[in-house]
């Protein structure tokens, strides 16, 4: 098999070869391009976006580095094959000598040598690098308080552009006095992955949005209201395309999808090429120094490639921020980092894909346990060690080092609900800060101003001066009985953590030394029912087109109250369900009747629309989402029951992407008798 072919064969895994034949037959002809092809009608909606010039530096970029990435393809192939075989094994020496999970001596596959003698999870042998420094442009010094979303909506895209102007319940004096004084300004994670339905006339909608937050011209009508972009303190974009996994279903060349990373990313970078400010990227999955030197191969690659197509043109503004999310990653941060380092400017910890992509490295062992799901406090208990080795490592080189989210909002008009959500987001972005980062993400415009203000506060309360920070927490959450646990944690220390010499480090490193949560177990069966009605109701909302939503959540107050609260999802946290509940079926913790009895009630509640004390259903089962439940069900069930489940969830969903496929399911929907 050639590298070419196994860029195919990788795809074949989200596009199945039949599927792609029908693609390409149905697709349009680009002028001037005979072996290019694009979604039909997507050339007349969008003919900037769409333009043969633009898609000719597609197609060139595509010929220079489909070699190199089926290469990097092939490996992660391999990789997979060599980890579930090593993990295996030491399963089974772990059972034999009755070894638990708390033994100094149990055995993964960290560590574990190749054929060829490579480390395929662990530290690199690698012992130093030559001196470097992060090129690190002046707009983006300084801290990352980072708001996440789509802009495939103008009415959104706007609101992130102004997310330093919204005025929340929170709004007080000391809060806009940090704010000012602080000189801080958001950026905006512009995200077309995981919180973005690939659709094709979507993702040209959202480039062309980003574009007019980038020129200053976009603006939106909606309900009445015009939104415009304000005249000062708009946030920074920063535009994320997606992982090396993923085919592009809307642009196909010589009868086979493009990778999406590249259209994406080529697209963008042609079209907004005379905009330095444009031209960071927060780049997603990447799992070893060797993926990364594909990477910086491709941006050097598509640098030439403008060169040579405009004289205007000036290489060198190109600069990435990887999303360390990938167990593999933890490991390998400096030697990935350095072979982007004439691009590499920092990185972040993403934690959902970050947890289930190691419980997909641990598949084979019974005695894993991910962080369940309905802990609030997973960031502060377990992910220390990652941070401080993304904090030490990325510091050394003058990089930025940037956290996760937080994603519990609140409920609107609901105060305690409000303080319950404030509070674990003021625990969550202290915790970061000590530990030595400087950003994080947000899940809502709401707490941009809160993040802002919270991290000018810390960082007088670091020198000293403890009044702003007591000041800000008094007025945020008043005489709630969350303040106090707030305080406690401010003035208290970090959970204990483990030196780098101990031998469970690299186990505590990547959160997998974990016996029964002291919140709720795995296998409780109410755990796996709130993974079953959160997941399922992301899939139908992301087949009805929409890659983020907010779902409804209980979690217990200070005073041990039930209270509603709002939990951000998109795709990292369906994939952090899927596997916790595939986890406990697989090794016999739950039972297949009890997952299909939860399945059977959770779809009952969801389709009767009625909302308990308890539970409330944010996506119903009506209107374009009762369109897509029968699949999202379906999809679910194998996604959590099959024995060899698919690694990504977008495995399974991305022929639904397809223009093709959505026609398909509305015909066969409106032959059903009503």
């Amino acid at each position: 098999m050639t590298a070419t072919d196994a860029v195919h064969d990788a795809y074949g895994r989200f596009l199945p070869p039949d599927l792609v034949a029908e693609l390409w037959d149905h697709a349009e002809e680009v002028p001037g391009l005979p072996h290019l092809r694009r979604t039909a009608g997507l050339g007349a909606r969008h003919p900037v976006h769409e333009s043969a010039d633009a898609l000719a530096f597609v197609r060139d970029l595509y010929l220079a580095m489909a070699e190199p990435l089926g290469r990097v393809l092939q490996q992660r192939a391999r990789d997979r094959a060599f980890i579930d075989r090593e993990g295996a094994a030491c399963t089974a020496r772990n059972a034999a000598e009755d070894r638990g999970v708390a033994h100094p001596d149990y055995e993964t596959v960290i560590g574990r040598r190749d054929g060829s003698g490579r480390v395929v999870v662990g530290p690199h042998e690698s012992t130093s690098h030559p001196a470097w420094q992060a090129p690190v442009p002046a707009h983006l010094s300084g801290y990352h308080i980072t708001l996440f979303g789509p802009p495939d909506s103008a009415r959104m895209a706007v609101n992130a552009m102004n997310a330093i102007h919204r005025t929340g319940p929170a709004q007080g004096p000391w809060l806009q006095r940090l704010v000012t004084e602080s000189g801080v300004l958001p950026m905006w994670g512009a995200d077309t992955e995981d919180s973005k339905t690939p659709l094709a006339f979507d993702m040209a909608l959202a480039a062309d949005n980003l574009r007019g937050c980038f020129d200053g011209t976009i603006a939106a009508e909606a309900n009445g209201k015009r939104y415009e972009l304000a005249a000062s303190g708009l946030s920074q974009p920063i535009k994320r395309f997606v992982g090396l996994a993923l085919p592009d279903p809307h642009h196909l060349h010589a009868g086979q999808p493009l990778p999406l990373h590249l259209s994406d990313f080529a697209l963008h970078l042609f079209h907004n090429r005379s905009r330095p400010r444009a031209l960071t990227f927060y780049v997603p999955k990447l799992e070893n120094e060797e993926e990364a030197a594909y990477l910086a191969q491709m941006f050097a690659t598509a640098e030439r490639l403008l060169e040579e197509r405009d004289p205007d043109y000036a290489a060198g503004h190109i600069r990435c921020i990887l999303v360390f999310e990938n167990p593999r990653a933890i490991f390998r941060i400096r030697e990935m980092a350095y072979a982007l380092r004439d691009y590499f400017i920092g990185g972040s910890l993403g934690w959902h894909d970050y947890l289930a992509s190691t419980a997909r490295l641990f598949k084979t062992d019974p005695d894993y346990r991910i962080p369940v799901k309905a802990d609030p406090d997973i960031v502060i208990k377990h992910i220390k060690e990652s941070h401080q080795i993304l904090a030490t490592t990325l510091g050394a080189i003058g990089a930025k080092k940037i956290g996760g989210m937080y994603g519990v909002l609140y409920e609107s008009g609901n105060a305690r609900s409000y303080q319950v959500s404030l509070a674990g987001f003021i625990r969550d972005v202290v915790t970061q800060l000590r530990r030595g980062l400087d950003g994080f993400w947000i899940a809502h415009p709401d707490f941009v101003g809160v993040g802002i203000a919270l991290t000018e506060a810390w960082r007088r309360y670091a020198e000293g001066d403890e009044e702003a920070l007591r000041g800000l927490v008094d007025e945020l959450l008043g005489d709630a009985p969350e303040k106090a646990v707030v305080t406690a944690l401010i003035g208290g220390d970090d959970v204990p953590g483990l030196d780098p010499s101990d031998p469970r480090y690299p186990r505590s490193l990547l959160a997998c030394d974990l016996a029964e949560s002291s919140v709720v177990s795995n296998s409780d069966p109410e755990e796996v029912r709130y993974n079953v009605f959160q997941a399922l109701q992301y899939l139908a909302d992301w087949l009805s087109g929409n890659g983020c939503v907010a779902l409804p959540a209980t979690l217990r107050a200070a005073n041990g109250a039930p209270t509603f609260v709002r939990i951000m999802d998109d795709l990292a946290t369906t994939e952090r369900s899927r596997w916790e509940v595939w986890a406990e079926l697989h090794h016999g913790r739950i039972s297949r009747a009890l997952f299909d009895t939860i399945l059977d009630e959770e779809i009952a509640f969801i389709k009767a629309g009625q909302d308990d004390a308890n539970r409330r259903v944010q996506v119903p089962w009506s209107g374009e989402a009762a369109l897509w439940y029968p699949i999202a069900v379906e999809l679910l069930r194998k996604l959590m029951t099959d024995p060899e489940p698919a690694e990504f969830v977008t495995e399974l969903l991305m022929p639904y992407a397809t223009e093709l496929q959505r026609e398909r399911v509305r015909a066969a929907a409106a032959q059903l008798p009503r």
